[in-house]
């Protein structure tokens, strides 16, 4: 039976994308033909791994974009890989009758590319989080998914309690999902609030700093390993989602 708006559980979902939801590094496609990839590879390792702060790189990421036209930013955001599942969880959970979500991508990713994945992948039903690059090739329809500019780590977290404020999710429904370190601090915040964080094929260093946390904050951050000849199935986060929207209808009956 369909719920009524008031009825069906209020869910938040924030995602990272790089490394999350596309295997590819989209800073470093971007460049390649400048023969710029693997220094864009490196600058993206660096803050990653946690050695230093994405606003450490971000000056020379957007200076190394400088070169992309509007015909590579759309040709690249209609061929981008992703994982499977990935544009099924987001339609599913944008579109479903007896939930209520917010879903963003909430990203260091460039803004201009993923303001165009939104719209030529996921049917503009996302909201968009990512670094303040390459937005001047977006049209003022295109731009009004951006809801903030991504620079720092922390803002990750500005993302979380931005939509928390405003939709108001319930207890428990609120979920943040990333790889690396550059996640780490949304994963935290996303269980610290009573949520889940979601580490969705963790790189070592995320892997070490989860290990951690505290025991307790600890049952509410859930590792998706992959093996190495694995490919990652982001179908595996939405049955993580389905299963806590369960557990809180449960609790209703």
């Amino acid at each position: 039976m369909v719920k009524s708006a008031g009825e069906r559980p209020r869910i938040v979902v924030t995602t990272d994308v790089n490394g999350t939801t596309t295997p590819h590094n989209t800073f470093a496609e971007l460049v390649r033909a400048e023969g710029l990839f693997d220094e864009m590879e490196t600058l993206m390792q660096s803050y990653t791994s946690g050695r230093c702060s994405f606003s450490t790189v971000l000056p020379r990421m957007k200076y190394m974009a400088a070169g992309i036209d509007r015909s590579r930013l759309e040709s690249y955001a209609h061929s981008m890989p992703m994982y499977t599942g990935v544009p099924e969880i987001f339609e599913e959970l944008t579109k479903s009758e007896n939930v209520d979500s917010k879903v963003a991508l909430s990203t260091t990713g460039f803004a201009g590319l993923m303001a165009l994945v939104n719209k030529f992948r996921h049917g503009s039903l996302l909201s968009v989080a990512a670094s303040p690059v390459l937005v001047h090739l977006l049209s003022q329809r295109e731009k009004s998914c951006l809801i903030r500019e991504i620079t720092d780590e922390q803002e990750k977290v500005m993302v979380i309690d931005d939509l928390v404020n405003s939709h108001r999710p319930n207890s428990r429904l609120l979920f943040h999902i990333g790889d690396t370190m550059g996640d780490f601090l949304a994963i935290k915040h996303a269980a610290e609030l009573g949520g889940i964080g979601i580490c969705f094929n963790p790189n070592e260093a995320l892997k070490a700093r989860i290990g951690d946390v505290s025991s307790e904050l600890r049952t509410r951050i859930c590792e998706i390993a992959f093996a190495a000849d694995e490919e990652p199935n982001y179908a595996v986060v939405g049955d993580i989602i389905k299963e806590k929207v369960w557990e809180r209808l449960r609790t209703e009956i």
